[in-house]
């Protein structure tokens, strides 16, 4: 299994590195190839084909073979979004960092292709990792969760915006007095993010009372 990570940070994870490197890199399969090509040079005999990835930076593929990757980051499922490419929140250390050993369950690796244009047969394993190679990253994983909660407390702010745009145009049929308390109750909503910023969770914001 192919991974590709920044500062030991998982950027993607593939059984073929071409794809891996395509997943890192943002690319469809159409721009991968048209990359592909402004980096591969043919040498003498005409044939062989060389790849120089040394103008590559911003990321790192490693190989990992002692160890049942997709076991494992499924053992850190809470740790990977669902996006599609996943983000994970997970370090990857070629150097084993952790001592503890971990029993996997018999599971099943789906038939696929390897690097070479093989293919592999479906097949039935179990593991026991010692000294794995992931461990989670806890501070990524927050930062994406208190993310994650801002986005939605944003959007049900814009919500409530828009629901009372109606309330400031100029054929407004509200009196001056309640048109002020609905400007008031909108300021409040603009400033909510800075005025609320140590907030972590949806449930955790104080809205502004709207006006009767």
């Amino acid at each position: 299994m192919f991974i590709s990570h920044k500062s030991n940070v998982i950027q993607s994870v593939h059984e073929i590195e071409g794809q891996c490197r395509r997943l890192v890199k943002g690319l469809t399969k159409e721009e991968y190839k048209v990359w592909l090509d402004s980096v591969t040079s043919i040498v003498k005999p005409v044939g062989n084909e060389v790849v120089d990835y040394s103008g590559e930076t911003g990321y790192t593929i490693v190989e990992c073979t002692d160890e049942e990757v997709e076991a494992r980051l499924q053992q850190l499922r809470d740790y990977w979004t669902d996006d599609s490419p996943a983000v994970y929140n997970i370090k990857y250390y070629a150097s084993k960092r952790d001592s503890e050993i971990v029993d996997v369950p018999a599971h099943t690796i789906a038939a696929h292709t390897d690097e070479d244009g093989n293919d592999v047969a479906e097949e039935d394993v179990a593991a026991t990792y010692v000294q794995t190679h992931f461990i989670g990253d806890d501070a990524a994983k927050d930062a994406r969760l208190l993310a994650d909660q801002w986005k939605m407390i944003r959007l049900e702010r814009d919500r409530l915006l828009a629901n009372s745009d109606w309330t400031q145009g100029s054929d407004s049929p509200l009196a001056s007095g309640k048109k002020t308390e609905w400007a008031t109750y909108r300021t409040k909503l603009r400033t909510l993010p800075a005025d609320q910023s140590s907030k972590k969770t949806y449930a955790d914001i104080t809205w502004p009372s709207q006006p009767s």
